[in-house]
């Protein structure tokens, strides 16, 4: 999925996306909400990568 696409399916900015891949910036949870809907996943499937990496 290009950033254009998942800005389309999320409803948030391209640029927002951008930011957040490159580490720029985090997100609320509002964007992450947003994201996980457009992804067709919960909260937690989309961040349990992130938990399960910092808890090694």
């Amino acid at each position: 999925m290009t950033f254009e696409q998942l800005a389309e399916a999320s409803g948030l900015h391209r640029q927002t996306l951008t930011n957040i891949a490159r580490g720029a910036a985090k997100g609320d949870l509002r964007t992450w909400l947003m994201l996980a809907r457009a992804f067709d996943a919960t909260l937690d499937e989309l961040l349990a990568p992130v938990w399960h990496d910092s808890a090694s």
